[in-house]
């Protein structure tokens, strides 16, 4: 019998320029406290590094499956910690509860929070000044 590996992990790019830093996230699978030990620091030191720089989120979840419970205590703390470092922050899935999320934790940040279907739109908005 094969056995079936579960991809999970978050990808991440991190890109800036003079003026903006932009950070683009893929969540796959579901997610365990070890994916956000190594993803957590890796935006922590780029947000340290550009500090006074505009910075922009966009996290696609298409290909996420949930997490386990401890990863989803890091999300929140992830999401408590940087609620006010993104400007912008473009959230791409297919699910009613990603675009239901999006709109509470808009009210929570102090940058403008969107949900989209499509990678495209997203970044579109989120490359507009």
């Amino acid at each position: 019998m094969k056995k079936v590996i579960k991809e999970h992990g978050i990808s991440i790019a991190i890109k800036r320029n003079k003026k903006r830093l932009f950070i683009e996230i893929s969540m796959i699978g579901k997610l365990t406290h070890e994916d956000y030990q190594i993803f957590v620091p890796m935006v922590d030191k780029a947000l340290k590094k550009a500090k006074g720089m505009e910075a922009d989120l966009l996290v696609d979840m298409r290909k996420f499956k949930g997490w386990e419970f401890m990863a989803a205590w890091d999300d929140f703390k992830f999401g408590v910690k940087h609620r006010n470092a993104f400007k912008k922050m473009a959230i791409v899935g297919d699910k009613n509860w990603e675009d239901t999320s999006t709109a509470m934790m808009s009210h929570l940040m102090s940058g403008e929070a969107k949900f989209f279907k499509e990678r495209k739109k997203a970044l579109s908005w989120l490359l507009k000044n």
